[in-house]
């Protein structure tokens, strides 16, 4: 059995899935944050399920792009279960979640998520020779940015569209197709398919070296001297 864990955005999510077959899943908007919300949720499901922590083979988790709190509350209940449990982690790209539903459209998919700043983390994924690859590096981009490149129609996915659809209409007109989506735009169900095909190859993750991907250095504010 494995869990699989989302928490790259406000929009989070857990599943118990058995050779990727989802047995029990929950998602839901996070209003306070991961922190006090995760762990509950992953108990509620083992308690739904039937079964212990003891019962799991593997955890997936999304490590990003993302918030940067949300990502690191993901990841670090990830490590803790695989390091107290002697269990194989799989992480996986967030963007690549957010593409993965698409992977059978005739059009390039540009993934992108709200980064905030007026910015989108984006990649670029389509069919080549059969295979389906991302063919641009994740990035943090502004939606000028991102049309810029954009010759041709393209389908674009994932939580940013709600931000930026419109930007992007009004620049590439009818080149930018927009995913007709619904939040959340990830299902813990994708994450569980795609860590469970990585997760039958024996390609698992460092659990001591893995780390979220921020693409972007946190905002730090320097504490201001006592007066």
């Amino acid at each position: 059995m494995e869990l699989a864990i989302d928490t790259s955005t406000r929009y989070a999510g857990v599943c118990l899935s058995q050779d990727g077959r989802v047995l029990v899943s929950r998602s839901w908007y996070s209003r306070q944050n991961h922190t006090v919300e995760l762990l509950p949720a992953v108990d509620e499901l083992l308690k739904e399920a039937g079964v212990t922590a003891r019962d799991l083979e593997c955890v997936f988790v999304a490590i990003g792009p993302g918030g940067f709190s949300a990502l690191r509350v993901g990841l670090s209940t990830a490590k803790g279960l695989c390091t107290g449990l002697n269990i194989p982690l799989v992480a996986l790209n967030t963007l690549d979640v957010e593409a993965e539903p698409y992977h059978d459209q005739d059009l390039p998919v540009y993934a992108l998520l709200d980064m905030g700043r007026g910015e989108a983390a984006a990649a670029l994924y389509e069919q080549r020779d059969g295979d389906w690859q991302k063919v641009t590096a994740e990035r943090i981009a502004a939606p000028d940015d991102i049309c810029a490149a954009v010759q041709q129609p393209v389908l674009f996915c994932g939580e940013g569209v709600a931000t930026f659809g419109e930007a992007l209409t009004g620049r590439l007109g009818d080149l930018a197709v927009l995913a007709d989506q619904s939040p959340p735009t990830r299902s813990p169900a994708t994450l569980a398919s795609m860590g469970s095909e990585r997760h039958r190859r024996g390609d698992h993750d460092d659990v001591r070296t893995v780390e979220p991907l921020y693409l972007r250095r946190p905002s730090i504010s320097t504490p201001r001297r006592p007066a």
